[in-house]
């Protein structure tokens, strides 16, 4: 039997989950947060979808031991920078990089449209792993939030 849910423990839509963006970034992206600690319990896994508006770009920066990162690109078009030496490459829909722990990184945006990604790492985040994470859990007090139900 078939069960339908707008969010269970395990199941939800991801369009139900609120958006997130730090202060002084609302311009240039969004996140959410899917799957964590907070939102299903998950103590290995980090998913998180994220939106990099056209035009825009991430700041550089890296993550310690042991958060290896991983982008699958859903939608958009970009240019993914990676080490000292800034190597780019393209990334458009179905793309996949792989991040190593430590190495700098940031992306470009250079469409005209969103550049959407789903982003994964190693669980739970540690305080200094991603400066987004930590600013959403100063912010909400958790990383996970449901947009609120219409009336």
């Amino acid at each position: 039997m078939k069960k339908e849910l707008t969010f269970g423990k395990y199941v939800f839509n991801s369009k139900n989950v609120a958006d997130f963006s730090p202060a002084g970034y609302k311009d240039a992206f969004v996140s959410r947060m899917l799957i964590d600690r907070d939102s299903v319990g998950s103590e290995k896994l980090v998913m998180n979808y994220f939106a990099l508006k056209p035009g825009k770009k991430t700041d550089q920066g890296s993550h310690p031991a042991p958060s290896d990162e991983v982008y699958y690109v859903l939608r958009g078009r970009g240019t993914l920078y990676l080490g000292e030496a800034q190597e780019a490459y393209e990334i458009e829909p179905d793309s996949v990089a792989f991040i190593p722990h430590d190495t700098l990184h940031f992306v470009i945006n250079n469409s005209q449209e969103e550049l959407e990604m789903i982003t994964i790492m190693p669980g739970p985040l540690g305080e200094g792993a991603n400066f987004v994470y930590d600013q959403r859990k100063r912010e909400w007090g958790k990383s996970f939030r449901l947009n609120d139900p219409l009336p």
